[in-house]
């Protein structure tokens, strides 16, 4: 229930803080309030979380934290678009996941060596950590002095949703990506289980699997994500696509936990080239004026995916075992793949590089 808060709040903040942010002039910029705002929360909530004396005050803190991670990450992200010219971006988004992904891994590491014996200083490590870095960011990037024509009043529901409609190639694209996430979500959730049930791995070493692959998408990420920037972005996103929906039909064939590192490290590789891929791709279908919107949207696509994915998971395991997973992972990520071939780049931006 704690866990599902972070899907939850993904379907309803980040369009809802994204549109602000579009919209938004200060003298510190449209992104940067946000991410301060929204990780001065998150530390204070995670710094609070070590005193949680009972399950539902934890569950209370978490479910905050989550809202305000919402309330900074999409201005985060659309930061990307406003500081990286647009035949970079692929790059740029491959050095941002190749550093977060070397961050979690940092991070698990070191919590796991202090937990047993310092759990109160693994919250007030993440929480000043986290908060530090991100003032650092704050302080050595400048945002553009870009400014958009606001639209004169609000627009009504139905001419919102007109305007959404008219975004055809964005919101078929957010449809595939919230195909492949379901496909993540089915295989991802149940990964150890299934090397415990299925492999008879002890539950200590399952974890491994996670870590080859943690290990494997960093390194993979920052040159798939240069290559976006050298070779057509879908055709080169479908290719990663692909791949990443045969690797989950061979992790389900694995049969002791050797072939499940084997597999899992590969399905790694063409993971990472979709993540450091995705935004950069996402990035050429939205109007520039609605940058942050969009992103929030395509938040939400994964989101939504965080809580649809495990539960059709879990059922197929209850009624097929644990091994349908990974074909049905495969399923939802070609139907995506499917949906993809249907996005067209904007003409106009198809023009000024290679890179599209």
């Amino acid at each position: 229930l704690v866990m599902s808060m972070a899907g939850v709040t993904g379907c309803i903040i980040p369009p809802i803080v994204g549109h602000l942010s579009d919209r938004t002039t200060t003298r510190f910029g449209r992104r940067r309030p946000y991410i301060f705002i929204g990780f001065v929360c998150v530390a204070d909530c995670i710094l609070a979380m070590r005193h949680a004396t009972t399950f539902q005050l934890a569950a209370l803190l978490a479910s905050c934290m989550y809202l305000a991670l919402r309330l900074a990450e999409t201005p985060y992200m659309s930061l990307l678009a406003d500081i990286t010219p647009p035949e970079r971006r692929s790059t740029a988004s491959g050095v941002m996941h190749f550093i977060g992904t070397l961050g979690l891994i940092a991070c698990f590491l070191v919590s796991s060596a202090l937990w047993n014996d310092q759990p109160d200083a693994v919250f007030s490590l993440v929480a000043v950590s986290a908060l530090s870095f991100v003032l650092l960011a704050l302080y050595v990037i400048r945002e553009p002095r870009v400014q958009y024509p606001a639209p004169v009043k609000s627009p009504g529901p139905l001419m919102y949703v007109s305007s959404l409609a008219e975004e055809s190639q964005a919101m078929r694209f957010f449809g595939a990506q919230f195909c492949w996430w379901v496909g993540f979500g089915m295989a991802s959730t149940f990964a150890t289980l299934f090397a415990v049930e299925e492999l008879g791995v002890q539950e200590g070493k399952s974890l491994v699997i996670l870590a080859v692959f943690a290990v494997v998408a960093a390194l993979a990420m920052l040159p798939l994500g240069i290559l976006g920037d050298r070779f057509p972005r879908r055709r080169l996103l479908s290719i990663y696509r692909a791949l990443w929906a045969v690797s989950q039909i061979a992790i389900g064939f694995s049969t002791s936990l050797s072939d499940a590192l084997l597999t899992v490290g590969l399905s790694a590789i063409p993971f990472a080239g979709a993540m450091a891929l995705g935004l950069a791709f996402m990035l050429d279908l939205v109007p520039e004026s609605r940058t942050s919107e969009f992103v929030g949207f395509s938040v939400i696509s994964a989101a939504a995916a965080q809580i649809v994915g495990p539960i059709i998971g879990g059922w197929m395991i209850d009624v097929m075992g644990y091994r349908s997973i990974f074909p049905g992972a495969a399923t939802a990520m070609l139907f995506g793949l499917t949906i993809l071939q249907t996005v067209e780049p904007h003409r106009s931006k198809e023009t000024q590089s290679p890179g599209y």
